[in-house]
């Protein structure tokens, strides 16, 4: 192949991998649904991508740390402090007594739609036991279940992928009688998998604790670390090395010596990347014709596992755990395939034909499911939700900086509101008395900026834990409120940060764009009030309040005497009140009102 089609399908590759994902977000749909489309396009149909001519043998072993990296992504969302007894009894049953049941009832199906030897029927189903946090999470992000449904699937997701891969390697060692005992397999890929996972995560471990990692590099040296033992476990036994990478992440997620939110920033930010090459990597080998011949039997088995197996193995694994109908029923109506079924059927595909075994069905059964259940479960499972009542409003996570004492009153009212609340005040030893007293019901944290601003120290803050996505700057010292600009810009973004201040200060300020552009755009800075009329206000015994619809008088404005402040949307957005801020369910006004005056709780 010649550079000029190399640059080509590098470029169609990393393009289109991001672009798909991008227009899913804007359309709020899984980037899978059109990943693989955009895939087969570029490849079968038009001929522009050719993975294997562009990689050569080098592909599948990128493939296979890709997703490993993906893995230990994976292994460091699974804390043990969020898994409640109830909750990973569940997730031990769906990892266990599931996969089994899902493993017989698709090699059944498969014996009976396909035709093929059952070796190879227990190999197509294996293959098809995987889920994977690149499909499940973006889903339950749509979705928002309550607690525990979202924790148990996000469980679920990570762990049964490299069980899945386990399965499908003891299968062909089997089919091609390279070892007359599979099952040993299984074990020596765990156990070598998950030794290796330990040591990585106990020298990174070390390492960091005792400072031997420059500042700025923990995250790459994390992730060196995990590509090394993925490719190691490789060596030794096949698929090990996902293992390995799940290992390694739950390890690091597990302990207390050190913090590991770089690890979590960098993988977090690789994750669309090698998410979007995979997909499209994978999808343009896909032969065309094949999909169209198997597409019958192949939405067939699609059928029994959405509509038999999951609903079965939901019943199982919550049966007697306090789960209520609507949890067990949403449970049952979610367990979509991803990266890791679509890389290894790719991957063993071509090992079946070395060694001479034709399964032709393989390939496109496997990517007809991941499609159709991407499908099915992306965009049924959202309104399934909302239907069944367990689905979470919008979340909003606001952090409030500044040193102002009525910056706890607003993050009061905020919190009232619905809003996760963090209340930023680096070297107030007042914000921290009384965070220590328990007096307030939400997160504070008096450290230095400084240290804010690195994402170890965001970690321990439960900064990304608490998922916030507002910032209010609230201070008097013009000098501050650019050093926070500077620390949250990346995290939080430009048009979700809102600074009090007058309209010179807001002319003053570089343009942010977003609501601060718009805001810059009103006489007096934020909501029409600058700071010093407002903290003229809450000097003089006005405070700050939430009310709702019930409290929100007739003709959509405020109690007397109350003035508006900030509207809290159900969407998750805030807003500037305009004269008719009729409030709906779900939706808050926070107001500013001498005391006597405010609306009883």
């Amino acid at each position: 192949m010649n550079s000029e089609l190399i640059y080509i399908g590098l470029g169609l590759i990393i393009g289109l991998g991001i672009s798909m994902q991008w227009v899913a977000k804007i359309f709020r749909i899984p980037g899978i649904i059109l990943l693989l489309p955009a895939g087969i396009i570029v490849g079968p149909v038009l001929g522009l991508v050719h993975p294997q001519e562009i990689f050569g043998d080098a592909l599948f072993p990128l493939v296979t740390i890709g997703v490993g990296i993906l893995l230990l992504k994976g292994g460091l969302e699974l804390r043990l402090n969020n898994l409640q007894p109830s909750m990973s009894r569940s997730v031990w049953l769906l990892v266990t007594v599931g996969v089994v049941l899902t493993l017989v009832i698709g090699t059944v199906s498969v014996l009976l739609l396909l035709n093929v030897p059952l070796p190879l029927a227990f190999l197509l189903s294996a293959l098809l036991v995987v889920s994977g946090p690149t499909v499940v999470g973006p889903i339950l992000s749509f979705a928002r279940p309550k607690e525990p449904v979202g924790t148990v699937l996000q469980w679920e997701g990570i762990i049964i992928d490299p069980i899945g891969a386990a399965l499908a390697v003891a299968a062909i060692s089997y089919i091609t009688a390279e070892n007359p005992n599979p099952f040993l397999d299984i074990f020596l890929t765990m156990a070598v998998g998950v030794i290796l996972g330990i040591v990585a995560a106990l020298i990174y471990t070390y390492a960091d604790r005792t400072r031997n990692i420059p500042k700025g590099l923990g995250g790459l040296i994390a992730l060196m670390l995990g590509i090394v033992v993925v490719a190691v476990g490789e060596l030794i036994f096949s698929e090990a090395g996902l293992f390995a990478a799940l290992a390694m992440g739950f390890v690091i997620a597990n302990q207390r010596l050190t913090p590991f939110g770089n690890i979590r920033v960098l993988t977090e930010t690789l994750e669309p990347l090698i998410i979007g090459i995979l997909f499209i990597m994978l999808a343009a080998m896909v032969d065309l014709s094949a999909m169209v011949h198997y597409l019958v039997p192949a939405l067939a088995l699609v059928a029994i596992y959405v509509l038999i197996a999951r609903p079965l193995v939901s019943l199982i694994a919550t049966h007697g755990l306090g789960y209520s109908h609507a949890q067990q029923i949403f449970i049952g109506a979610l367990h979509p395939r991803g990266i890791v079924a679509a890389a290894t059927a790719s991957l063993f595909a071509l090992n079946l034909t070395e060694f001479g075994v034709d399964f032709p069905e393989m390939v496109p059964v496997v990517f007809i499911v991941i499609l159709a259940t991407v499908v099915i479960y992306g965009l049924g499972t959202p309104v399934l939700s909302r239907v069944l009542k367990i689905a979470d409003p919008e979340p909003i996570g606001i952090a409030i900086y500044g040193e102002q004492h009525w910056a706890l009153d607003l993050a009061a009212a905020l919190h009232t509101a619905g809003a996760t609340v963090m209340a930023l005040a680096p070297g107030s030893k007042s914000l921290q008395s009384v965070a220590d007293s328990g007096r307030i019901p939400f997160e504070a944290y008096t450290g230095s900026l400084v240290d804010l601003g690195d994402e170890e120290i965001l970690d321990d803050a439960h900064f990304f834990k608490m998922k916030i996505t507002w910032l209010l700057l609230a201070s008097s010292n013009r000098d501050s409120i650019g050093s926070a600009e500077d620390a949250f810009i990346d995290s939080i973004g430009p048009e979700n940060m809102i600074i009090f201040g007058t309209a010179r200060d807001m002319q003053d300020r570089r343009v942010f764009g977003g609501n601060i552009d718009i805001l810059a755009k009103t006489p007096y800075g934020l909501f029409g009030r600058n700071e010093d009329e407002l903290l003229d206000m809450l000097e003089n015994g006005y405070s700050f309040r939430a009310i709702d619809n019930r409290e929100q008088p007739e003709d959509g404005g405020t109690p007397e005497g109350a003035k508006p402040f900030m509207r809290v949307n159900n969407d998750g957005t805030l807003a500037v009140p305009g004269s008719d801020s009729r409030l709906e369910d779900g939706e808050f006004l926070i107001i500013v009102a001498k005391k006597q005056d405010l609306p009883k709780k």
